[in-house]
């Protein structure tokens, strides 16, 4: 029995250091099934935002799918959040993709790490999530939750002019040879970036652009109800940012 548990646990050692936030996400909530609400108000205009998680159950996920398709029938137009890239060419977006990693670390191959391809059906490989017996998936496309294109507005900056804006404040970002050689869906391995130019990237471009941008355009924006679907870690900044903006916005819920 003793050894079964020494082998037990040197599996578990083994999967943090080589898959070090597979195990961890248990702590961030993926499997609380209730989606959170945040009501804001102003006058006669109303804002909820619904603070998104990029892994979650699928329990989690048909909640946020059945709120949106009530409060889109009630006639809140829905904002959302997606730096999807604006380019011209599958070059340039190779192009992005390797600076992006570059800049962020081991995150484009460390998807590969958490999860196994597959749509809503994404399963984390960890054994003790199997053991929970919940299914844990990845955020679905946002027509799982039946968002209306036609009316629905993307309130994010795409990827590539987050970047362009980084090296015009910070200089160019400077691919190696092992950045071209590195498939971009395997583990990441280069050199990286030095440690203070990607905490500013983090701060001030992942975060503190992306929430004004949604703060001005909420504020500025002609509709009377609006449903943002963002991420979790944004909305205070976003708060923030509007009333910054006006002080009139107040959070009922």
């Amino acid at each position: 029995m003793r050894f079964r548990q020494i082998i037990s646990l040197f599996f578990v050692l083994f999967t943090l250091v080589n898959c070090d936030t597979s195990l961890m996400v248990q702590g961030t909530g993926v499997l609380r099934d209730a989606a959170r609400k945040f009501e804001l108000r102003n006058g006669n205009r109303t804002v909820i935002y619904i603070p998104m998680r990029h892994l979650g159950t699928r329990v989690y996920y048909d909640h946020i799918q059945n709120t949106v398709d009530s409060l889109q029938k009630s006639g809140y137009v829905v904002f959302y959040e997606s730096i999807a890239y604006q380019v011209d060419s599958a070059a340039q977006r190779d192009l992005y993709d390797r600076k992006f990693r570059k800049l962020t670390g081991n995150r484009l191959g460390l998807q590969q790490c958490i999860e196994t391809p597959g749509d809503t059906s994404r399963v984390l490989r960890a054994p003790m999530y199997r053991k929970l017996g919940q299914r844990i998936i990845s955020q679905p496309d946002y027509s799982f939750f039946r968002v209306n294109y036609e009316t629905a507005v993307n309130a994010d900056i795409p990827k590539n002019k987050l970047l362009d804006e980084f090296e015009y404040l910070y200089g160019t970002i400077n691919l190696d040879a092992c950045d071209f050689k590195t498939p971009l869906h395997e583990p990441y391995s280069c050199k990286a970036m030095k440690t203070a130019l990607k905490n500013k990237f983090d701060k001030e471009f992942i975060m503190k652009k992306r929430e004004e941008n949604l703060a001005s355009l909420v504020a500025d924006a002609p509709q009377q109800k609006i449903l943002i679907l963002f991420g979790t870690s944004h909305f205070k900044g976003f708060l923030r940012n509007l009333q910054d903006r006006d002080p009139k916005w107040i959070q009922i819920k």
